[in-house]
């Protein structure tokens, strides 16, 4: 008998790319909606998505990102369960389940596969992100789309603006401050593949700013808590500060930013809301001469699933520096990056002076995600992987 696979559905993440590339393939797969939030480990929930396994007779669990519920139901039936991350920090992953024996994770960055190891996880490996060659072939652009999508620069995400850090930081200790002031002077605009957010913090520092997030020192928490400090407060304090400065300063140019975010206002860009991922944001991605990815600093070496879907459609990348970027692309020949926001000014201005420049890198880039980093090789490894 053949294997069946089951692609869960999760309440914050239904995700169908799989689906596309194990049905061409002959896969027989199964696509099941959960109704279970991935942050749930209550046996409610185990016992739900058991039943639904059950009903329709999985041999392999598949998700998007890690989650405990599903973790212990697969380790309840005695099944393997696979799970694909493209978060960092995804704090599901510092959750006691992660050590189950059923699981198999992999993650778009080899320093968080190291931090799953060393957080009891048993079958962990690094896998790439990919992109849909089939959806992308599909992709049709007709004249309203021209006139809706075409800018010069666009950024396509969360500007990280709730406020949040503004109210814990100014409850904070004088010391505590000074603390928080260097480490976002420190890594403010700079991508230089080291990590300028951990590890810098006092032990005072750490234990003031756990208890403003409603811990306590007997909690029990996987994660190392300068480590969640650092993800959750300073790289989403430094992306708003980062991403809000370098689009406002390339308002000179057509620029556009499309967020969840609500009220955002930054003089001279044209503010969107959310796109579709499916039919949208490819087209968004394709006419904008300049697409620009802006790494959150928690993200410590891995390439973030946007720069796939930029490249995946012939969109051209301008990003962030990633250490792992030079291993999966050529700089300046399939993609661009940046280092700091004087060099990313600095190739702003080059590409769109230079269209014969720019239009040959995105050219190179379609055609190596295409060919090198597609979902038919992806799931093809992973498969091999999990036997």
């Amino acid at each position: 008998m053949s294997t069946v696979y089951g692609l869960l559905y999760l309440n914050e993440i239904k995700y169908d790319d799989i689906a596309w590339t194990m049905l061409n393939s002959g896969k027989d797969i199964r696509v099941i909606d959960t109704g279970i939030s991935i942050h749930s480990k209550a046996r409610g929930d185990i016992d739900r998505v058991k039943e639904l396994l059950t009903k329709d007779e999985i041999d392999v669990a598949i998700t998007m990102d890690f989650s405990p519920a599903v973790s212990d139901a697969c380790k309840d039936l005695g099944i393997k369960y696979v799970s694909w991350i493209y978060d960092m920090p995804q704090q599901e992953l510092y959750e006691k389940q992660v050590g189950n024996d059923c699981n198999y994770i992999f993650s778009f960055d080899k320093i968080q596969m190291e931090q799953v190891k060393r957080a009891g996880g048993k079958h962990v490996f690094y896998q790439p992100l990919a992109t849909n060659v089939y959806r992308n072939s599909g992709l049709v652009i007709n004249p309203e789309d021209e006139a809706r999508f075409s800018c010069d620069v666009s950024f396509v995400g969360s500007l990280y603006s709730d406020n949040s850090y503004a109210e814990i930081i100014d409850k904070a200790s004088d010391q505590t401050k000074n603390e928080i002031e260097a480490i976002v002077n420190s890594s403010f605009g700079i991508w230089d593949g080291k990590n300028r957010v951990n590890g810098k913090l006092s032990d005072g520092a750490i234990s003031e700013l756990w208890k403003m997030y409603g811990g306590n020192e007997t909690d029990r928490f996987l994660m190392v808590k300068d480590e969640y400090l650092g993800a959750r407060l300073f790289a989403r304090y430094i992306s708003f500060l980062e991403r809000s400065c370098i689009l406002e300063s390339l308002a000179d140019y057509d620029v556009r930013l499309h967020t969840n975010d609500t009220f955002i206002n930054i003089p001279g860009v044209k503010v969107g809301g959310r796109l579709s991922y499916d039919e949208e944001l490819p087209k968004m991605y394709y006419l904008s001469k300049i697409n620009l990815n802006i790494t959150l600093h928690s993200i410590l070496s891995g390439v973030p699933l946007r720069v796939f879907d930029i490249m995946g459609v012939g969109g051209f990348m301008l990003s962030s520096y990633q250490p792992e970027i030079e291993e999966l692309f050529t700089i300046g020949k399939d993609i661009e990056v940046f280092h700091d926001i004087d060099e990313l000014h600095d190739k702003v201005s080059f590409y769109l002076s230079d269209e014969r420049a720019r239009l040959q890198i995105a050219l190179n880039g379609y055609k190596l995600v295409s060919e090198k980093y597609n979902y038919d090789r992806a799931i093809e490894s992973i498969l091999a992987k999990i036997g």
